[in-house]
């Protein structure tokens, strides 16, 4: 019967080249010969019936075509290279967690605390892709990913960690004695592109008009936001989860009280993922985290 699709040593062959866009580097990743290599490219290439690779000055580079296909192939075949990496651990609890996080989540409040998930189960790797923007689908290579919103993603399990606390940070020059509510909406308001009418809900909690709570630079990222504020750009609205420790380190002061919006970070994914023990596990620690009070330095308890 006639095959359907290439073999798999065309098509890691290819992933290769792809990724090193060599076939010299390629074949030592791949412990082949360079014409092994080119061999595999060429049996690909017939399969498709399309140029997949070109020459470009010493080294090669994807077609149109072949970009569009590694794009296709790529997740399938990291997720072999997963499944197969968890079957040779043969269930002893090692395996591979591949997830998709908000920058500034990751960054502030997850890594920090990776260590305990390690502790608890010391044969995990993670793997960390590129975040999801707000209208994404979810990939299905993934194990989770963690967003930020209101938990309203279709097709996904979406369970609240951590974010709906939110906190007013101004730069350490102010003085707090002297300002009021109203003299904080006369300043440079930072906006998250995601939460666009937070400074509208914090007028409206401080009892002020909340049309002067539109104006103000936007910004894509937590992070940014924080360092604008560290260097006397404006004041911002932020979660509380990612800013205590430049709080802590008194590097921006917190103006009045934390208030809660309806929208946070969530873990997402699919409900096929709880099949997997490891997963499950990870799922179970990562909203108990959320539940756990903060240090002074930013570590859990």
């Amino acid at each position: 019967m006639k095959r359907g699709c290439p073999t798999i040593q065309e098509l890691l062959a290819f992933d290769a080249v792809a990724r090193h866009e060599s076939l010299t580097r390629a074949a030592s990743a791949l412990c082949m010969t360079v014409s092994g290599v080119s061999k595999q490219l060429s049996g690909l290439e017939q399969f498709i019936g399309h140029a997949l690779l070109e020459k470009v000055g010493r080294g090669v580079q994807l077609t149109s075509t072949g970009r569009e296909y590694w794009n296709r192939i790529s997740p399938g075949l990291r997720m072999i290279e997963t499944a197969t990496f968890e079957a040779r651990s043969g269930g002893t609890g090692s395996g591979v967690l591949a997830l998709a996080s908000a920058p500034t989540f990751l960054t502030k409040w997850l890594i920090p605390r990776l260590a305990d998930f390690r502790r608890l189960h010391p044969g995990v790797t993670f793997s960390f892709s590129q975040h999801l923007g707000q209208g994404e689908a979810h990939p299905l290579e993934i194990d989770a990913a963690i967003r930020y919103g209101q938990g309203d993603w279709p097709g996904v399990v979406s369970d609240y960690i951590a974010g709906r606390e939110f906190v007013c940070i101004v730069p350490t020059e102010w003085s707090l004695k002297e300002q009021l509510p109203a003299q904080v909406l006369n300043q440079t308001l930072l906006h998250h592109e995601q939460a666009p009418l937070a400074w509208r809900q914090w007028a409206a909690q401080q009892g002020l008009d909340e049309s002067h709570a539109l104006s103000g630079p936007r910004f894509a990222q937590y992070s940014a936001i924080v360092q604008a504020v560290v260097s006397g750009l404006g004041t911002g609205l932020v979660p509380q989860v990612l800013v205590e420790e430049e709080l802590s380190q008194g590097r921006v002061v917190a103006f009045g009280h934390a208030m809660e919006l309806d929208q946070g970070h969530y873990l997402c994914f699919n409900s096929t993922r709880m099949e997997r023990p490891l997963f499950a596990a990870f799922r179970s620690w990562i909203l108990s985290q959320g539940l756990s009070p903060v240090l002074a330095d930013g570590a859990s308890p």
